[in-house]
């Protein structure tokens, strides 16, 4: 869905000579990104509404989408599974939130060993390199060190405001572990892939 509407928006401003006709991959690409960014947002802001975490909601997409720009992660092959996942990862850090608070079994504890699990998975496999985006040498050390400031930032600033205010401390870990599991998923299915290919070879 959201790549055709972005091959007809292409093909439209290529008609309307706004645009080259070698150039329309280019913005297809361009207009998909945006779309996806977009129909995340509105995933996001649909999900705390109703979890009657709209605030919260978007502290959990700016966190969510700033660190793994740099990190990396699951990448799904299709739109439709990339949303879906996203969906059901963000529910899940939602839930969990919710029960976490509610309960009253969630201890400081407990934060600290979610923040620095996530620290050490970041800090060993990022980063993930997306295949439709291969990045150069320069590019992986950049985001590396970018990656794992975030995570040190995002870790001390919610063990800060954990006595403020608990929920969002709460939030900002499990929003932090869910982006270290897709990592830990995604590098396990490229070893996967990768041993497959081998045995293929060596047969």
């Amino acid at each position: 869905m959201i790549s055709e509407l972005s091959k007809r928006i292409s093909l439209f401003l290529c008609r309307k000579r706004i645009i080259d006709y070698n150039d329309i991959e280019i913005y297809k690409y361009g207009f998909e990104t945006i779309c996806s960014t977009l129909l995340g947002f509105i995933i996001t802001i649909i999900i705390g509404t109703i979890f009657q975490m709209f605030s919260l909601s978007i502290i959990y997409y700016i966190m969510f989408v700033t660190i793994r720009q740099f990190t990396g992660g699951y990448h799904a092959k299709s739109y439709f599974k990339c949303n879906l996942t996203f969906s059901v990862v963000t529910m899940l850090v939602f839930s969990f939130t919710k029960i976490a608070v509610y309960t009253k079994m969630y201890m400081m504890l407990y934060h600290i060993l979610f923040l620095v699990l996530s620290f050490m998975i970041v800090w060993y496999y990022i980063p993930v390199e997306n295949e439709n985006k291969p990045l150069d040498q320069e590019q992986k050390k950049k985001n590396r060190h970018i990656g794992i400031a975030l995570t040190a930032a995002v870790s001390v600033v919610s063990c800060a405001i954990y006595p403020i205010s608990v929920q969002t401390s709460i939030l900002m870990a499990f929003t932090q572990l869910s982006i270290a599991v897709l990592i830990v998923i995604t590098h396990h299915e490229k070893g996967s892939e990768k041993d497959e290919e081998d045995e293929k070879y060596d047969t």
